[in-house]
């Protein structure tokens, strides 16, 4: 096992953690501001439901394409390039004005969380101890 896993397993292990609860969390946030969102983008609230769907099919679709189209890719990089694409996405879609500019922004970010989710789980499986990887 590298030097490096063992010294800060903690931190690699909580950054790990922090970074699938954020990427899933936004997923679900949109439900308890939907009935504004449909107010302030004058839509339906069954439209502004959608943007909840839009983001779990794009993660379900893309995420085994992804996993494995980014097999080779250096892991920590992926992660970073796709957190701050996300991160973006969502900066973007909080200043959104338009229902169609807030859809495809979350379609982005359901993308970059499509593209981080396998490597979150490989890098996790990597760093356990032998033996308990599916622990």
């Amino acid at each position: 096992m590298p030097a490096e896993r063992m010294v800060f397993p903690a931190v690699w292990l909580t950054s790990l953690f922090s970074a699938s609860l954020v990427l899933f969390t936004d997923d679900y946030v949109i439900a308890g501001v939907s009935l504004e969102l449909a107010r302030d983008l004058a839509v339906s609230d069954v439209m502004a439901g959608q943007l909840i769907t839009i983001f779990s099919l794009t993660i379900a679709i893309a995420a085994p394409v992804f996993a494995v189209f980014f097999k080779g890719f250096d892991r920590k990089r992926l992660l970073l390039f796709a957190l701050l694409i996300f991160a973006c996405a969502n900066l973007v879609a909080a200043l959104a004005t338009s229902f169609n500019l807030l859809m495809v922004m979350r379609i982005v970010a359901a993308l970059c969380a499509a593209a981080i989710t396998p490597s979150l789980f490989a890098a996790a499986a990597s760093m356990a101890p032998a033996g308990k990887a599916g622990r």
